[in-house]
């Protein structure tokens, strides 16, 4: 079966150190991804900024490319420029907004215990970060980070938000030339396909992980995926894993098996490469 992994990057992977539960760390996802023909993976750390991080990866697993990047948690101090700054400057090269302590994330019932689980720490009477102010427009904050990310020819990733809030990013970002990822869509039933058809129609690419389809949380069989991919359209999607917790296979594992079966599914050759080498590599372009 041919090796669909070869040159391929996963821009979302979970690894210890964490608090969450993890199968390994960075340099045991760093060298079981190369081994399996990869080119590079970004790493979603809830709690900050990787670029210290990939910094030894990139040392000591050389031929490999581990992808700097920061999460807008409260840890980092949410919509903070500053921090967006540090990273950039340091080799950053995605900036994902709040997951746990997004205002969406906290609002929606199904969603708290995840908090609790992972001891995300929040302290009392924090309602969640958002990127809209009271009269619905876009924060002084986030237009701010945007720029940033737009001078360092960066990538915004949407992480937790809400749908108002992807949309109001989405469109800001195009008008701006800024690149832009829609993380994981259907994960949650309002990251639906009409949301990420409106994603894509605004120059951004929509995320479709591993881990939520099929055999891991189950939120997407086959014949859904293969149903995004072609309404979404395969030039405006990347593929991922969200993977590196303890109920998920490690993450080259779980792409080599959503690649392969999704070609088993039908989904011709060079529309896998499209989504697992082409536009990733479009993505973190310097």
């Amino acid at each position: 079966m041919k090796n669909w992994l070869e040159g391929a990057y996963d821009l979302h992977v979970h690894c210890g150190p964490d608090l969450f539960d993890r199968t390994g760390d960075d340099f045991d996802f760093a060298r079981a991804c190369k081994a399996a023909g990869m080119a590079g993976m970004a790493v979603k750390a809830h709690l900050g900024c990787t670029a210290s991080r990939a910094y030894y990866v990139n040392r000591e697993v050389p031929g490999f490319r581990y992808i700097p990047g920061i999460c807008l948690n409260y840890p980092v101090g949410g919509i903070n420029p500053s921090a967006v700054d540090a990273s950039l400057k340091m080799g950053g090269r995605i900036v994902w907004m709040p997951n746990a302590h997004s205002r969406f994330h906290m609002e929606r019932k199904s969603l708290r215990s995840w908090n609790s689980n992972a001891k995300m720490y929040i302290s009392p009477g924090e309602e969640g970060i958002t990127i809209l102010d009271e009269q619905g427009e876009l924060t002084p904050r986030f237009r701010e980070t945007a720029a940033l990310v737009k001078e360092h020819n960066a990538v915004i990733a949407t992480s937790h938000l809400s749908p108002r809030e992807i949309m109001a990013l989405a469109t800001y970002c195009h008008k701006e030339g800024i690149k832009t990822v829609l993380t994981h869509i259907r994960w949650v039933p309002e990251y639906s396909l009409e949301l990420g058809k409106a994603f894509a129609e605004l120059g951004g690419i929509v995320e479709l992980t591993a881990c939520a389809v099929a055999g891991y949380t189950a939120k997407i069989d086959l014949k859904t995926a293969m149903m995004l991919i072609d309404q979404i359209g395969h030039e405006r999607m990347i593929l991922s894993s969200d993977a590196g917790g303890p109920k998920a296979p490690s993450p080259h594992e779980a792409m080599r098996m959503l690649a392969n079966n999704l070609s088993i599914a039908g989904l011709e050759g060079d529309k896998l490469k499209t989504m697992l080498v082409r536009n990733p590599e479009w993505l973190i372009a310097e």
